[in-house]
């Protein structure tokens, strides 16, 4: 796996889940399609995941986060 820094758009973008606990599995209707993914909990914050093809929902690898507030 290639390492990667922290310039990287993408990774900044995953950097908040990082310690964080999955706590459940997530379907939603996004887009007018089924979107899977999952909810991480941290530090009394939540955050959903979608698994997305890309930001605009139409290629490959992304993941959306939508973080809550508490």
């Amino acid at each position: 796996m290639a390492k990667r820094t922290n310039t990287d758009p993408e990774v900044d973008h995953l950097l908040p889940l990082v310690g964080g606990v999955i706590t459940q599995v997530l379907i939603d209707e996004v887009f007018d399609e089924t979107c899977y993914g999952f909810r991480v909990e941290k530090k009394g914050k939540s955050f959903e995941c979608l698994i997305m093809r890309d930001p605009e929902g139409n290629g490959p690898g992304h993941l959306m986060i939508v973080k809550e507030k508490r």
